[in-house]
């Protein structure tokens, strides 16, 4: 039982997974009326604050004090997180958004501070491209504050920043990190922290910059400027991941988990630029980058992760057939919520299409992987 609180992603990733299928299973359950209010910002909220924010926290928590080579997370402190979890998922499905909301803040503040008491005992410094997985939460904690603001510019950036910039930074944080190493099968060790200070502060500037660029595109968006910032984000993005974490270049013996990887960030970045074509579907574009993007990214690395975890390194190099059958059904789903908002006709059975195609990816990966959670790398 002591391995789950030491990595705790054992818990928080099947936890997650859970609270996303729930999320998505709300369509279905609506359209035949199971369910008699419109289920928007439940999902909405489940999606985001469940199945991301569980995800960050069980990769976090455990890559986090391995990295930095500090004690790992406690039973209680882990057991806290994980009620608090349960029960900021309980409160938007009882459509309490805003206690849900302020839980959530309670839950990321009690992380940070679980994490920084661990980097205070420390010399090395993170990844400076960490500073973007920092600028993540920064984004959910000022976004809730924003939500209760009475003008709408305000409210709306708010909402940008809970749920865009809450994954988005970590995605190009810790993409720009583990990319190279998924290049080579490479494993993340405590060594990989001690980066000589020059090279470090150019790292640091480097996430500081597309901090500053994405939060300016950010406040772009809430003032109605939608393409341009759509420009500024699409190039601020791929920018870093090509620059950073070398995600376009070509490189032979790509290892399969590096492809799957490449697929979601480059889906990423094409739903970044979307709205520069289709600047009045909002949710189409954001399903390009939700599904295409972040889906794929967060199943590739939880991959590997879990198979790191469980013994199984020799694994990283193959084609695995359950991820392949994962990431089709993440694709058509994505093809089919994208597809709902152009075709108002038949927009009903495309959700109900695009919510059961996500559980299938979801269930041929967990199939698969949940035995694997409580084996250890001995």
């Amino acid at each position: 039982m002591k391995l789950f609180w030491e990595e705790p992603f054992r818990i928080f990733f099947p936890l997650g997974l859970l609270l996303g299928a729930i999320g998505v299973a709300l369509w279905p359950l609506y359209f035949w009326h199971f369910l008699a209010a419109y289920p928007s910002n439940p999902h909405m909220r489940l999606m985001i604050e469940g199945l991301m924010g569980s995800f960050v926290l069980g990769f976090l928590g455990t890559a986090g004090p391995r990295l930095l080579d500090a004690p790992p997370l406690g039973m209680v402190e882990v057991a806290t997180l994980i009620l608090l979890q349960l029960a900021i998922a309980g409160l938007h499905l009882a459509r309490q958004q805003l206690l849900g909301d302020l839980l959530f803040l309670a839950l990321l503040l009690l992380f940070l501070a679980i994490l920084v008491r661990r980097i205070r005992r420390l010399q090395d410094l993170p990844p400076p491209s960490f500073l973007l997985v920092l600028g993540g939460f920064i984004n959910a904690i000022a976004g809730i504050a924003l939500l209760q603001s009475q003008r709408f510019w305000l409210y709306q950036l708010g909402s940008i920043l809970l749920n865009e910039g809450f994954i988005l930074f970590p995605i190009l944080g810790v993409g720009a990190f583990f990319f190279p190493k998924l290049l080579v099968a490479q494993p993340a060790e405590p060594a990989d922290l001690r980066i000589a200070a020059a090279m470090w502060k150019k790292g640091a500037r480097l996430a500081a910059l597309c901090l500053l660029a994405l939060w300016i595109s950010f406040l772009l968006e809430a003032l109605a400027w939608t393409r341009s910032a759509a420009l500024l984000r699409g190039l601020t993005s791929a920018w870093y991941l090509g620059i950073e974490g070398g995600l376009f270049t070509e490189a032979r013996g790509r290892t399969f988990l590096a492809q799957c990887f490449q697929l979601g960030g480059v889906l990423l970045v094409a739903g970044l630029f979307m709205p520069l074509l289709f600047p009045d579907r909002r949710v189409a574009n954001l399903h390009v980058v939700f599904l295409g993007g972040f889906s794929i990214i967060l199943f590739t690395v939880s991959t590997r992760v879990i198979l790191g975890h469980a013994g199984a390194s020799h694994l990283f190099r193959q084609r695995l057939r359950f991820l392949v059958t994962a990431l089709a059904f993440l694709l058509l789903a994505m093809l089919a919520r994208v597809s709902a908002d152009f075709f108002p006709v038949e927009r009903n059975s495309h959700l109900i299409y695009a919510a059961l195609l996500w559980l299938l990816a979801s269930a041929a990966w967990a199939w698969t992987l949940g035995p694997r959670l409580s084996q250890s790398e001995d």
